[in-house]
Protein backbone atom coordinates (compact mmCIF):
# COMPACT_ATOMS: atom_id res chain seq x y z
CA UNK A 1 0.00 0.00 0.00
CA UNK A 2 1.20 3.17 -0.70
CA UNK A 3 -1.69 5.44 1.51
CA UNK A 4 0.12 5.78 4.33
CA UNK A 5 -2.28 7.87 7.77
CA UNK A 6 -0.81 10.88 9.26
CA UNK A 7 -3.07 12.75 12.18
CA UNK A 8 -3.32 15.72 9.81
CA UNK A 9 -4.45 13.54 6.75
CA UNK A 10 -3.52 10.50 4.62
CA UNK A 11 -0.59 10.66 2.10
CA UNK A 12 -0.63 8.43 -1.25
CA UNK A 13 3.32 7.96 -1.99
CA UNK A 14 4.91 6.12 -4.69
CA UNK A 15 7.33 2.84 -5.43
CA UNK A 16 10.45 4.40 -5.54
CA UNK A 17 13.14 1.18 -6.29
CA UNK A 18 11.79 -2.69 -6.10
CA UNK A 19 9.93 -3.01 -3.16
CA UNK A 20 11.19 0.52 -1.16
CA UNK A 21 8.12 2.85 -0.95
CA UNK A 22 8.77 6.74 -0.39
CA UNK A 23 6.34 9.52 0.73
CA UNK A 24 7.45 13.42 -0.71
CA UNK A 25 6.74 16.43 0.56
CA UNK A 26 5.02 15.67 3.66
CA UNK A 27 3.98 18.64 5.91
CA UNK A 28 5.02 18.46 9.50
CA UNK A 29 4.57 21.98 10.64
CA UNK A 30 2.17 25.32 9.18
CA UNK A 31 3.79 26.88 6.41
CA UNK A 32 6.02 29.28 9.01
CA UNK A 33 5.16 32.70 6.97
CA UNK A 34 3.43 35.57 7.42
CA UNK A 35 3.04 36.19 12.03
CA UNK A 36 4.74 32.61 12.44
CA UNK A 37 7.90 33.97 10.55
CA UNK A 38 10.52 33.56 12.92
CA UNK A 39 8.26 31.92 15.36
CA UNK A 40 8.08 28.50 16.52
CA UNK A 41 6.32 26.24 14.70
CA UNK A 42 3.05 25.13 14.74
CA UNK A 43 0.94 21.85 13.89
CA UNK A 44 0.07 21.64 10.29
CA UNK A 45 -3.25 22.22 9.01
CA UNK A 46 -5.76 18.79 8.83
CA UNK A 47 -6.57 17.82 5.05
CA UNK A 48 -9.43 15.83 3.61
CA UNK A 49 -9.04 12.83 0.91
CA UNK A 50 -5.23 11.80 0.06
CA UNK A 51 -2.31 14.09 -0.65
CA UNK A 52 -0.48 13.24 -3.21
CA UNK A 53 3.51 12.75 -1.75
CA UNK A 54 5.52 11.37 -4.82
CA UNK A 55 7.01 14.78 -5.40
CA UNK A 56 9.98 16.90 -3.49
CA UNK A 57 8.40 20.33 -2.92
CA UNK A 58 10.26 23.19 -1.91
CA UNK A 59 13.52 23.43 0.51
CA UNK A 60 14.26 26.20 2.62
CA UNK A 61 15.11 29.73 1.70
CA UNK A 62 18.98 29.81 1.24
CA UNK A 63 21.77 31.10 -1.15
CA UNK A 64 21.81 29.83 -5.20
CA UNK A 65 23.73 26.74 -5.10
CA UNK A 66 23.52 26.02 -1.77
CA UNK A 67 22.33 22.47 -1.27
CA UNK A 68 25.22 19.90 -1.58
CA UNK A 69 23.36 16.98 -2.57
CA UNK A 70 22.60 17.36 -6.50
CA UNK A 71 26.73 17.60 -6.59
CA UNK A 72 26.78 14.05 -4.96
CA UNK A 73 24.38 12.55 -7.37
CA UNK A 74 21.40 13.60 -5.43
CA UNK A 75 18.00 14.39 -7.40
CA UNK A 76 17.26 17.55 -8.51
CA UNK A 77 15.60 19.92 -6.08
CA UNK A 78 12.77 22.38 -6.03
CA UNK A 79 12.96 25.91 -5.42
CA UNK A 80 14.18 27.13 -2.62
CA UNK A 81 10.80 29.19 -1.01
CA UNK A 82 10.24 30.35 2.80
CA UNK A 83 7.45 27.90 2.94
CA UNK A 84 9.75 24.84 3.29
CA UNK A 85 8.73 22.58 6.63
CA UNK A 86 8.28 19.30 5.13
CA UNK A 87 9.86 16.11 5.10
CA UNK A 88 10.27 12.96 3.28
CA UNK A 89 9.95 8.88 4.41
CA UNK A 90 11.34 6.40 2.72
CA UNK A 91 10.77 2.49 3.72
CA UNK A 92 10.20 -1.17 2.92
CA UNK A 93 7.13 -2.11 1.40
CA UNK A 94 4.75 -4.02 4.28
CA UNK A 95 7.43 -2.80 6.84
CA UNK A 96 5.63 -3.19 10.37
CA UNK A 97 7.64 -2.00 13.47
CA UNK A 98 11.33 -1.22 11.92
CA UNK A 99 13.85 1.12 13.55
CA UNK A 100 13.45 4.46 12.05
CA UNK A 101 16.64 6.27 11.04
CA UNK A 102 15.74 10.26 10.79
CA UNK A 103 18.43 12.32 9.18
CA UNK A 104 19.66 15.93 9.97
CA UNK A 105 21.66 17.99 6.75
CA UNK A 106 24.14 19.83 7.17
CA UNK A 107 25.16 23.25 5.33
CA UNK A 108 26.19 25.74 8.06
CA UNK A 109 22.84 25.87 9.14
CA UNK A 110 22.38 28.21 6.08
CA UNK A 111 22.27 26.14 3.14
CA UNK A 112 21.27 22.31 2.18
CA UNK A 113 18.24 20.33 2.13
CA UNK A 114 16.62 16.82 4.03
CA UNK A 115 17.69 15.33 0.28
CA UNK A 116 21.66 16.22 0.70
CA UNK A 117 23.91 12.74 0.95
CA UNK A 118 20.96 11.04 1.98
CA UNK A 119 19.04 10.87 -1.39
CA UNK A 120 15.52 8.98 -1.12
CA UNK A 121 17.48 6.71 1.37
CA UNK A 122 16.47 3.51 -0.20
CA UNK A 123 19.81 2.15 0.63
CA UNK A 124 18.74 1.87 4.18
CA UNK A 125 15.56 0.67 4.12
CA UNK A 126 16.30 -2.26 1.08
CA UNK A 127 19.84 -3.07 2.91
CA UNK A 128 18.68 -3.15 6.82
CA UNK A 129 14.93 -2.64 6.59
CA UNK A 130 15.21 0.30 8.41
CA UNK A 131 12.59 3.61 7.61
CA UNK A 132 14.17 6.12 6.70
CA UNK A 133 12.92 10.08 7.53
CA UNK A 134 14.92 13.53 6.14
CA UNK A 135 13.55 16.81 6.35
CA UNK A 136 13.72 20.65 5.77
CA UNK A 137 14.01 23.09 8.53
CA UNK A 138 14.72 26.67 8.16
CA UNK A 139 18.21 28.22 7.73
CA UNK A 140 19.71 31.68 8.19
CA UNK A 141 18.17 34.53 9.05
CA UNK A 142 14.71 32.99 8.89
CA UNK A 143 16.05 30.23 10.98
CA UNK A 144 18.37 31.56 13.69
CA UNK A 145 18.10 35.90 14.07
CA UNK A 146 17.33 36.69 17.35
CA UNK A 147 14.39 39.20 17.59
CA UNK A 148 14.58 42.00 20.13
CA UNK A 149 11.91 41.33 22.96
CA UNK A 150 10.65 38.01 21.76
CA UNK A 151 11.03 34.76 23.80
CA UNK A 152 11.96 31.94 22.57
CA UNK A 153 13.89 33.52 20.11
CA UNK A 154 17.21 32.78 18.11
CA UNK A 155 16.97 28.85 17.71
CA UNK A 156 13.65 28.65 15.22
CA UNK A 157 15.39 26.11 12.84
CA UNK A 158 16.27 24.02 16.39
CA UNK A 159 12.08 24.05 16.92
CA UNK A 160 11.74 22.74 13.49
CA UNK A 161 13.91 19.78 14.52
CA UNK A 162 12.37 19.11 17.01
CA UNK A 163 9.14 19.30 15.88
CA UNK A 164 9.66 16.80 12.81
CA UNK A 165 10.85 14.39 15.84
CA UNK A 166 7.62 14.75 17.58
CA UNK A 167 6.14 14.14 14.10
CA UNK A 168 7.84 10.70 14.02
CA UNK A 169 6.93 10.09 17.39
CA UNK A 170 3.34 10.29 16.33
CA UNK A 171 2.72 9.27 13.04
CA UNK A 172 5.62 7.20 11.89
CA UNK A 173 3.82 3.71 12.58
CA UNK A 174 2.12 4.19 9.81
CA UNK A 175 4.54 3.94 7.79
CA UNK A 176 5.77 1.47 9.15
CA UNK A 177 8.49 2.54 11.60
CA UNK A 178 8.97 2.36 15.39
CA UNK A 179 7.94 5.26 17.29
CA UNK A 180 10.32 3.89 20.27
CA UNK A 181 13.30 2.87 18.51
CA UNK A 182 14.39 5.95 16.54
CA UNK A 183 18.20 6.78 15.53
CA UNK A 184 19.10 10.82 14.86
CA UNK A 185 22.12 11.12 12.46
CA UNK A 186 23.70 14.83 11.03
CA UNK A 187 26.44 15.68 9.40
CA UNK A 188 28.59 18.68 9.61
CA UNK A 189 25.33 21.45 11.26
CA UNK A 190 23.42 18.41 11.36
CA UNK A 191 25.82 16.99 13.46
CA UNK A 192 26.18 20.09 16.19
CA UNK A 193 22.41 20.01 15.62
CA UNK A 194 22.09 16.40 17.12
CA UNK A 195 24.17 17.19 19.94
CA UNK A 196 22.08 20.04 20.48
CA UNK A 197 19.34 17.77 20.52
CA UNK A 198 20.50 15.82 22.61
CA UNK A 199 21.07 18.99 25.22
CA UNK A 200 17.52 19.79 24.61
CA UNK A 201 15.07 19.47 27.40
CA UNK A 202 12.29 19.44 24.34
CA UNK A 203 13.77 16.23 22.47
CA UNK A 204 13.48 14.08 25.27
CA UNK A 205 12.03 10.68 24.98
CA UNK A 206 12.21 11.28 20.82
CA UNK A 207 15.74 10.16 20.61
CA UNK A 208 16.81 6.78 21.12
CA UNK A 209 20.23 6.37 19.60
CA UNK A 210 22.42 8.96 18.33
CA UNK A 211 25.09 9.47 15.30
CA UNK A 212 27.36 12.25 14.58
CA UNK A 213 30.00 12.98 11.14
CA UNK A 214 31.77 15.95 11.66
CA UNK A 215 30.37 17.79 14.60
CA UNK A 216 30.84 18.06 17.85
CA UNK A 217 28.70 19.85 20.43
CA UNK A 218 28.46 23.54 22.01
CA UNK A 219 28.51 25.44 18.44
CA UNK A 220 25.96 28.07 19.48
CA UNK A 221 25.97 31.12 20.78
CA UNK A 222 24.50 33.08 24.07
CA UNK A 223 21.70 35.60 23.83
CA UNK A 224 24.49 38.61 24.02
CA UNK A 225 26.35 37.15 20.80
CA UNK A 226 22.79 36.76 19.20
CA UNK A 227 22.16 40.25 19.94
CA UNK A 228 25.47 41.44 18.24
CA UNK A 229 24.24 39.10 15.02
CA UNK A 230 21.28 40.33 14.88
CA UNK A 231 21.89 44.03 14.82
CA UNK A 232 24.13 43.62 12.30
CA UNK A 233 21.75 41.89 10.06
CA UNK A 234 18.60 44.60 10.92
CA UNK A 235 21.53 47.26 9.58
CA UNK A 236 22.08 45.64 6.22
CA UNK A 237 18.36 44.74 6.06
CA UNK A 238 17.67 48.69 6.51
CA UNK A 239 14.56 48.10 8.76
CA UNK A 240 13.95 47.84 12.34
CA UNK A 241 12.74 44.67 14.41
CA UNK A 242 9.13 45.23 14.30
CA UNK A 243 8.96 45.09 10.86
CA UNK A 244 10.50 41.81 10.02
CA UNK A 245 7.66 39.58 9.44
CA UNK A 246 6.46 42.42 6.77
CA UNK A 247 9.61 42.32 4.50
CA UNK A 248 9.44 40.29 1.67
CA UNK A 249 11.04 36.38 2.07
CA UNK A 250 14.10 37.64 -1.15
CA UNK A 251 15.04 40.94 0.97
CA UNK A 252 15.98 38.66 3.78
CA UNK A 253 18.04 36.75 2.11
CA UNK A 254 19.61 39.57 0.55
CA UNK A 255 20.43 40.93 3.90
CA UNK A 256 21.99 38.04 5.07
CA UNK A 257 24.18 37.69 2.03
CA UNK A 258 24.74 41.42 2.24
CA UNK A 259 26.46 40.61 5.86
CA UNK A 260 28.84 37.65 4.21
CA UNK A 261 28.41 35.07 1.44
CA UNK A 262 29.31 31.64 0.52
CA UNK A 263 32.10 29.78 2.61
CA UNK A 264 33.03 32.90 4.64
CA UNK A 265 29.18 32.93 5.69
CA UNK A 266 30.17 29.85 7.28
CA UNK A 267 29.30 29.61 11.11
CA UNK A 268 27.38 33.01 11.11
CA UNK A 269 23.93 31.69 11.99
CA UNK A 270 23.87 29.01 14.76
CA UNK A 271 20.80 28.19 17.24
CA UNK A 272 20.55 30.55 20.54
CA UNK A 273 20.66 29.02 24.00
CA UNK A 274 17.11 30.32 24.02
CA UNK A 275 15.82 29.10 27.29
CA UNK A 276 13.48 26.73 26.04
CA UNK A 277 15.23 24.42 22.93
CA UNK A 278 18.74 25.19 25.06
CA UNK A 279 18.43 26.28 28.66
CA UNK A 280 22.60 25.91 28.88
CA UNK A 281 25.58 25.20 27.13
CA UNK A 282 25.09 21.55 24.95
CA UNK A 283 28.65 20.00 26.60
CA UNK A 284 27.54 20.77 30.08
CA UNK A 285 23.59 19.35 29.66
CA UNK A 286 25.17 16.60 27.94
CA UNK A 287 27.91 16.33 30.90
CA UNK A 288 25.29 16.47 33.69
CA UNK A 289 23.22 13.33 31.65
CA UNK A 290 20.68 15.18 29.79
CA UNK A 291 21.08 12.65 27.15
CA UNK A 292 21.66 9.52 29.43
CA UNK A 293 20.84 6.00 28.04
CA UNK A 294 21.34 7.07 24.14
CA UNK A 295 24.21 5.63 22.76
CA UNK A 296 26.19 7.78 20.56
CA UNK A 297 28.26 7.12 17.17
CA UNK A 298 30.80 9.74 16.48
CA UNK A 299 33.31 10.23 13.41
CA UNK A 300 34.87 13.01 12.45
CA UNK A 301 37.37 13.54 9.09
CA UNK A 302 40.85 13.40 9.20
CA UNK A 303 41.33 17.02 7.14
CA UNK A 304 38.25 18.55 7.51
CA UNK A 305 39.66 21.74 6.93
CA UNK A 306 41.02 20.98 3.77
CA UNK A 307 37.62 21.43 2.55
CA UNK A 308 37.18 25.00 3.51
CA UNK A 309 40.83 25.38 2.13
CA UNK A 310 39.95 24.54 -0.90
CA UNK A 311 37.16 26.49 -1.66
CA UNK A 312 38.39 29.64 0.01
CA UNK A 313 42.47 29.48 -0.47
CA UNK A 314 42.93 32.07 2.98
CA UNK A 315 40.56 29.58 5.00
CA UNK A 316 43.55 28.20 7.15
CA UNK A 317 45.57 31.64 7.05
CA UNK A 318 42.73 32.53 9.51
CA UNK A 319 44.12 30.35 12.30
CA UNK A 320 46.43 32.62 13.60
CA UNK A 321 43.92 35.44 14.17
CA UNK A 322 41.13 33.40 15.49
CA UNK A 323 43.03 31.69 18.36
CA UNK A 324 45.05 34.25 19.56
CA UNK A 325 41.01 35.47 19.85
CA UNK A 326 40.19 32.78 21.64
CA UNK A 327 43.21 31.92 23.94
CA UNK A 328 45.76 35.17 23.19
CA UNK A 329 48.83 35.10 21.44
CA UNK A 330 50.90 32.50 24.22
CA UNK A 331 48.38 30.26 24.12
CA UNK A 332 48.14 30.25 20.21
CA UNK A 333 51.78 29.68 19.83
CA UNK A 334 51.92 26.69 21.98
CA UNK A 335 49.25 24.82 19.91
CA UNK A 336 50.77 25.37 16.74
CA UNK A 337 54.69 24.47 18.17
CA UNK A 338 52.46 21.28 19.47
CA UNK A 339 51.25 20.36 16.12
CA UNK A 340 54.78 21.24 14.21
CA UNK A 341 56.66 18.58 17.02
CA UNK A 342 53.78 16.00 16.35
CA UNK A 343 53.29 16.32 12.90
CA UNK A 344 57.53 17.31 11.51
CA UNK A 345 55.93 16.91 7.91
CA UNK A 346 53.85 20.25 8.63
CA UNK A 347 56.31 21.83 10.11
CA UNK A 348 58.00 23.20 6.84
CA UNK A 349 53.97 24.41 5.48
CA UNK A 350 52.49 27.03 7.90
CA UNK A 351 49.16 26.57 5.92
CA UNK A 352 49.22 22.89 6.33
CA UNK A 353 49.84 22.96 9.40
CA UNK A 354 47.36 25.61 10.68
CA UNK A 355 44.45 23.67 8.39
CA UNK A 356 45.49 20.34 10.60
CA UNK A 357 44.90 22.76 13.82
CA UNK A 358 41.49 24.20 12.64
CA UNK A 359 39.98 20.82 11.80
CA UNK A 360 41.16 20.05 15.43
CA UNK A 361 39.71 23.38 16.44
CA UNK A 362 36.25 23.39 14.58
CA UNK A 363 35.27 19.35 14.68
CA UNK A 364 38.04 17.12 16.28
CA UNK A 365 38.43 18.52 20.03
CA UNK A 366 34.24 18.98 19.78
CA UNK A 367 33.54 15.91 18.67
CA UNK A 368 36.36 14.29 21.49
CA UNK A 369 34.62 16.16 24.00
CA UNK A 370 31.29 15.16 22.96
CA UNK A 371 32.06 11.38 23.15
CA UNK A 372 33.84 11.88 26.77
CA UNK A 373 30.52 13.51 28.06
CA UNK A 374 28.42 10.93 26.78
CA UNK A 375 30.59 7.96 27.70
CA UNK A 376 30.22 8.52 31.18
CA UNK A 377 26.43 7.89 30.66
CA UNK A 378 25.80 5.69 27.54
CA UNK A 379 27.28 3.68 24.93
CA UNK A 380 29.60 5.30 22.87
CA UNK A 381 31.81 4.24 19.44
CA UNK A 382 34.19 7.01 18.18
CA UNK A 383 35.85 6.43 14.86
CA UNK A 384 37.57 8.60 12.35
CA UNK A 385 37.50 8.77 8.04
CA UNK A 386 40.66 9.07 6.36
CA UNK A 387 39.70 7.89 2.79
CA UNK A 388 38.90 8.90 -0.23
CA UNK A 389 35.47 11.25 -1.45
CA UNK A 390 32.69 9.16 -1.65
CA UNK A 391 29.68 10.17 -4.21
CA UNK A 392 31.38 11.13 -6.54
CA UNK A 393 30.16 10.98 -10.31
CA UNK A 394 31.40 7.43 -11.78
CA UNK A 395 33.29 7.76 -14.40
CA UNK A 396 34.54 10.72 -12.69
CA UNK A 397 34.74 13.74 -15.44
CA UNK A 398 38.23 14.46 -16.34
CA UNK A 399 38.64 17.76 -15.26
CA UNK A 400 37.60 16.16 -11.44
CA UNK A 401 40.47 13.70 -11.65
CA UNK A 402 43.41 16.36 -10.15
CA UNK A 403 40.96 17.01 -7.28
CA UNK A 404 40.63 13.22 -5.54
CA UNK A 405 43.70 13.37 -4.19
CA UNK A 406 42.58 17.15 -2.75
CA UNK A 407 39.45 15.40 -1.65
CA UNK A 408 40.72 12.72 0.44
CA UNK A 409 39.26 12.83 4.03
CA UNK A 410 38.13 16.20 3.55
CA UNK A 411 34.67 17.58 5.40
CA UNK A 412 31.70 16.01 4.09
CA UNK A 413 33.64 13.42 2.16
CA UNK A 414 32.11 10.30 4.53
CA UNK A 415 28.59 11.26 3.73
CA UNK A 416 27.68 9.82 0.80
CA UNK A 417 29.21 6.40 1.85
CA UNK A 418 27.33 6.09 4.87
CA UNK A 419 23.94 6.70 3.22
CA UNK A 420 24.70 4.55 -0.39
CA UNK A 421 27.12 2.21 0.47
CA UNK A 422 29.12 0.26 -2.50
CA UNK A 423 33.07 -1.57 -2.06
CA UNK A 424 35.30 -0.63 -0.12
CA UNK A 425 35.37 2.12 2.75
CA UNK A 426 32.24 3.02 1.77
CA UNK A 427 30.64 -0.06 2.09
CA UNK A 428 31.81 -0.61 5.41
CA UNK A 429 30.51 3.14 6.49
CA UNK A 430 27.00 1.98 5.69
CA UNK A 431 27.14 -1.41 7.15
CA UNK A 432 28.43 0.62 10.68
CA UNK A 433 25.54 3.10 10.30
CA UNK A 434 23.29 0.18 9.63
CA UNK A 435 23.94 -1.74 12.30
CA UNK A 436 24.08 1.03 14.83
CA UNK A 437 20.55 1.96 13.94
CA UNK A 438 19.60 -1.23 13.79
CA UNK A 439 19.94 -1.40 17.93
CA UNK A 440 23.47 -3.39 17.87
CA UNK A 441 27.10 -2.11 17.45
CA UNK A 442 28.29 -0.13 14.84
CA UNK A 443 31.11 -3.37 14.12
CA UNK A 444 28.15 -5.69 14.32
CA UNK A 445 25.58 -6.80 11.99
CA UNK A 446 22.34 -7.25 14.25
CA UNK A 447 20.97 -10.59 13.86
CA UNK A 448 17.53 -9.67 12.97
CA UNK A 449 17.63 -6.21 12.36
CA UNK A 450 16.74 -5.84 16.48
CA UNK A 451 17.11 -6.89 19.61
CA UNK A 452 14.93 -9.63 21.10
CA UNK A 453 11.38 -8.55 21.93
CA UNK A 454 12.50 -4.96 20.88
CA UNK A 455 14.97 -4.02 23.49
CA UNK A 456 17.90 -2.23 22.08
CA UNK A 457 20.81 -4.90 22.58
CA UNK A 458 22.27 -2.66 25.70
CA UNK A 459 19.17 -3.95 27.61
CA UNK A 460 19.09 -7.40 26.83
CA UNK A 461 23.07 -7.91 27.27
CA UNK A 462 24.43 -5.27 29.42
CA UNK A 463 28.46 -6.45 28.89
CA UNK A 464 27.55 -6.09 25.54
CA UNK A 465 30.84 -6.90 24.08
CA UNK A 466 33.07 -10.00 24.51
CA UNK A 467 35.82 -10.35 27.85
CA UNK A 468 38.51 -8.51 25.77
CA UNK A 469 35.98 -5.40 24.86
CA UNK A 470 35.77 -6.39 21.04
CA UNK A 471 32.37 -6.55 19.42
CA UNK A 472 31.04 -9.78 19.05
CA UNK A 473 31.31 -11.64 15.78
CA UNK A 474 28.54 -12.46 13.63
CA UNK A 475 27.85 -11.79 9.52
CA UNK A 476 28.60 -8.33 9.22
CA UNK A 477 28.15 -7.17 5.59
CA UNK A 478 30.95 -4.81 4.46
CA UNK A 479 33.43 -7.39 5.43
CA UNK A 480 34.54 -8.94 8.78
CA UNK A 481 33.08 -8.16 12.58
CA UNK A 482 35.63 -4.73 13.22
CA UNK A 483 36.77 -5.00 16.91
CA UNK A 484 35.33 -1.74 17.67
CA UNK A 485 35.20 -1.65 21.32
CA UNK A 486 32.91 1.25 23.37
CA UNK A 487 35.04 4.11 23.75
CA UNK A 488 36.49 5.63 27.55
CA UNK A 489 37.62 9.16 28.05
CA UNK A 490 40.95 7.05 29.34
CA UNK A 491 41.94 5.23 26.57
CA UNK A 492 39.68 6.64 23.82
CA UNK A 493 39.73 3.56 21.31
CA UNK A 494 39.28 5.07 17.90
CA UNK A 495 38.31 2.91 14.71
CA UNK A 496 39.85 4.59 12.03
CA UNK A 497 38.18 4.00 8.51
CA UNK A 498 41.74 3.89 6.14
CA UNK A 499 41.74 3.23 2.70
CA UNK A 500 44.27 -0.03 3.47
CA UNK A 501 41.61 -1.44 5.54
CA UNK A 502 39.76 -0.27 9.43
CA UNK A 503 42.29 -0.48 11.95
CA UNK A 504 42.07 0.66 15.48
CA UNK A 505 43.87 3.47 17.74
CA UNK A 506 43.86 4.19 21.17
CA UNK A 507 44.03 8.24 21.64
CA UNK A 508 44.86 8.77 17.98
CA UNK A 509 47.18 11.91 17.78
CA UNK A 510 46.70 12.24 21.92
CA UNK A 511 49.64 14.86 21.76
CA UNK A 512 47.45 17.46 19.70
CA UNK A 513 44.30 16.71 21.80
CA UNK A 514 46.54 17.55 24.85
CA UNK A 515 47.45 20.64 23.55
CA UNK A 516 43.13 22.27 23.47
CA UNK A 517 43.67 20.46 27.36
CA UNK A 518 42.43 23.10 29.63
CA UNK A 519 41.02 25.54 26.91
CA UNK A 520 37.25 26.06 26.46
CA UNK A 521 35.77 28.50 23.68
CA UNK A 522 32.80 29.48 21.75
CA UNK A 523 33.30 28.01 17.99
CA UNK A 524 32.84 31.23 16.09
CA UNK A 525 33.29 32.25 12.41
CA UNK A 526 36.77 32.35 11.15
CA UNK A 527 36.40 35.44 8.76
CA UNK A 528 35.45 38.34 10.58
CA UNK A 529 32.42 40.60 9.21
CA UNK A 530 32.52 44.13 10.91
CA UNK A 531 34.22 42.88 14.22
CA UNK A 532 31.03 40.09 15.09
CA UNK A 533 32.73 36.61 15.47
Amino acid sequence: MTVARTAAGQVRGVEIADGVIGWRGVPYAAPPVGPLRLRPPQPPEPWAGARDASSLVAVALQPPGGSFGELTGGPPLPPAAEDCLYLNVTAPAGASGRPVLVWIHGGGYQAGSGTDMAGDGAAFARDHGLVVVTFNYRLGALGFLDVPGERPTGACGMHDQIAALRWVRQNVAGFGGDPGRVTVYGLSAGAKSVANLLASPLARGLVHRAASSSGGADHVVSPEQGAAVAGRFFRALGAAADRVRDVPAAEMLAAQQAMAAGPKASWIWRPTVDGVALTRWPLAAIAAGAAAGIPLLAQTCAREAGMYQLLEHDAPDQADRVLAGYFGAEVRDRILAAYARNRPELAGNPRALRAAVMTDERYGIPTTRLADAQSGHAPVWRSRYDGPFTGLPDPLPRNLEPLVPVLRAVHGSDGSGVWRGGSGLAGRLHAAWGAFALGGEPGQAAPDGAAPDGAAPDEAAPDGASPDGASPGGAFPGGEPLKWPRYDATRRPTMIFDPAGPYLADDPNGAERAAWDGLTWSPGTWWEFDGVS
